[in-house]
């Protein structure tokens, strides 16, 4: 059986990290522009290529953290999607659930990372996804974000909901947006939903940062468990009873890409093996710090033996209930 199957595209990115640049903001914050000298030869401090997307950084992190994992994802019958079997096949993830469309390419990304803060130029796309009448037995099924087409999808995982399996949901911009019956009927029977503070005013279409009152409302939708993430103030995760809250885990920023997936990873992995909300904030904060001081969302994955090493050097690093 399966701990977790992650859905989601796979893609191939290229994260490269300038230091000749400037950024201009305008009078109205934080519309910023990320400034590069047109038509120049601009050296780079790191040129990394590597296979991404949410759905495999977090397949990735619970294989890392000794967890068995698969992908469902739709690629193109292309290198992208050789490169993506290898590379999984590798980190021990399942790719059975990995399937080609002849004629199309798969996605990717080139991710320019400046000061920490990465501008993405993406060539995404579009896959409509299913779920297959017979999914492998797993303990979670972890829905990450994707584009136009997700409907189908949602209604199949309300129905293996229904049946026992626990859900995770990672909405993406698209289906905060669109608001659609199906984001909210998944929303009431999943389990974890992961979010950010950001992402949580736009669902709930609320400005402000009273913390009580957005949990309160994210958790009126029906999760189990709200976790919020915002940045370097933290995390939070409330059960309905019980609001806690972690600062970041102390770690310095090279590049911030996959951070919230090493969050997440982390974190499930905590609940799977039936930790408390409180000491899964702690493991997705340590993982996710590991990630954002390497280039590149997975290469900075902890195992479970560097996640309580870290924990037991820093023994003063704890949640705290609000």
């Amino acid at each position: 059986m399966l701990d977790l199957i992650s859905v989601g595209d796979v893609k191939l990115d290229t994260f490269i990290v300038l230091h000749e640049a400037s950024v201009k903001c305008e009078l109205k914050m934080p519309e910023c522009k990320l400034c590069i000298n047109y038509g120049d030869k601009i050296p780079v401090e790191a040129f990394v290529t590597q296979v991404a997307g949410s759905a495999p950084n977090v397949a990735m992190g619970l294989a890392k953290l000794g967890l068995q994992t698969s992908v469902l994802s739709h690629m193109g019958d292309d290198d992208v999607h050789a490169q993506a079997l290898l590379f999984l096949n590798r980190h021990k993830v399942d790719t059975s659930l990995i399937k080609t469309k002849k004629g199309i390419r798969s996605s990717a990304a080139v991710v320019l990372n400046y000061k920490g803060e990465s501008t993405q130029l993406v060539d995404f796309v579009p896959q409509e996804y299913h779920l297959p009448l017979r999914l492998p037995a797993t303990n979670f099924l972890h829905i990450c974000e994707l584009g136009d087409g997700y409907e189908h999808l949602y209604e199949d995982a309300v129905v293996y909901a229904k049946k026992g399996v626990r859900l995770s949901l990672n909405p993406g911009s698209i289906q905060i947006k669109q608001k659609k019956p199906e984001l909210f009927n998944l929303l009431a029977v999943c389990e974890v939903l992961f979010i950010n503070m950001s992402e949580a005013h736009a669902l709930l279409e609320k400005e402000g940062d009273v913390i009580h009152e957005i949990m309160s409302m994210l958790k009126a939708l029906g999760p189990r468990y709200v976790v919020l993430t915002d940045g370097p103030r933290g995390a939070y995760a409330y059960d309905g009873k019980q609001l806690d809250v972690i600062p970041a885990f102390p770690g310095i920023m090279k590049e911030a890409t996959g951070a919230g997936d090493a969050f997440s990873s982390g974190f499930l992995t905590a609940l799977i093996k039936g930790k408390p909300h409180r000491e899964a904030l702690r493991w997705g904060s340590v993982n996710s710090a590991s990630v954002i001081e390497h280039v590149g969302p997975t290469l900075g994955l902890l195992s479970s033996a560097e996640i309580m090493k870290r924990l037991k050097a820093h023994p003063g690093y704890q949640s705290k209930e609000l």
